[in-house]
């Protein structure tokens, strides 16, 4: 097993370049120019009111939800990260919760405090150990259910794209790891149900950086009409795995 290593807050801000134009990101939210697996977390969370974003990076998994009238709390460790997202949602005219904190350590929040709680790129950063840990507490505050979201490691093409960044010194995501299922942890933690799908197959083609990669996406597009959808991914060759765990209400 690949042994995971974080990026540091300041690494972090860097690689999701919080020094982007705040407005131009607003616009593109407004435009509903959303990824594919913004569009399952609108799904997961219609349903929903009060959402708990680890790990929130710059904000937009959450303003897009904000967009949609939830009541937003964003989570993350990286003091650049929560202000570009204050700056964010000013810019959107929404209003959120902002926390700064490591989430290795036991959340800040009271039982059952949020509908949904979902994670985006965060996992693959934790040893197993650090992952039941983290899940065991997503499963305390949460009500409803947990939504997490990390590289699949059927997904060819991006592996693909990764080893080549990676043997030519230009991966910038430190020590990313691969998952092919996080259903077991979630029952550890206590999930009754969980659901795994993985999605945006077209998505994973942008990792083929090599000499040629370009041309190659385009004509891998082409031939098995690849776009940008919420539903499960063919061959389970999405760039993303998504595990759903439902929490049965007692309350």
């Amino acid at each position: 097993m690949v042994e995971p290593a974080n990026l540091t807050p300041t690494e972090w801000s860097k690689v999701l370049d919080t020094s982007a134009d705040v407005c131009k990101v607003a616009e593109r939210l407004k435009r509903g120019n959303y990824f594919s697996w913004n569009k399952v977390l609108q799904q997961c969370t219609d349903d929903s009111l009060k959402t708990l974003d680890l790990g929130s990076g710059r904000g937009e998994n959450s303003a897009m939800l904000a967009l949609r009238g939830k009541q937003t709390t964003l989570f993350d460790w990286s003091a650049d990260n929560i202000n570009f997202s204050k700056k964010l949602y000013q810019a959107l005219g929404k209003e959120a919760r902002y926390v700064q904190g490591d989430v290795t350590k036991p959340l800040p929040f009271a039982d059952a405090e949020f509908d949904v709680v979902f994670s985006c790129g965060v996992f693959e950063y934790f040893t197993n150990e650090q992952i039941a840990s983290i899940l065991k507490e997503t499963f305390r505050v949460a009500r409803k259910r947990v939504i997490i979201l990390v590289p699949n490691a059927y997904s060819f093409f991006y592996r693909l794209g990764m080893w080549y960044m990676q043997i030519t010194k230009k991966w910038q995501w430190g020590g990313e790891r691969v998952f092919t299922s996080l259903a077991p942890q979630f029952r550890a933690a206590g999930f009754d149900n969980v659901k795994e799908f993985t999605v945006a197959a077209k998505h994973s083609l942008t990792f083929l950086t090599m000499p040629g990669g370009r041309t190659l996406q385009k004509i891998i597009e082409k031939i098995f009409n690849l776009t940008d959808h919420p539903k499960p991914s063919v061959g389970r060759q999405g760039y993303l795995l998504i595990s759903v765990g439902e929490k049965r209400d007692k309350q």
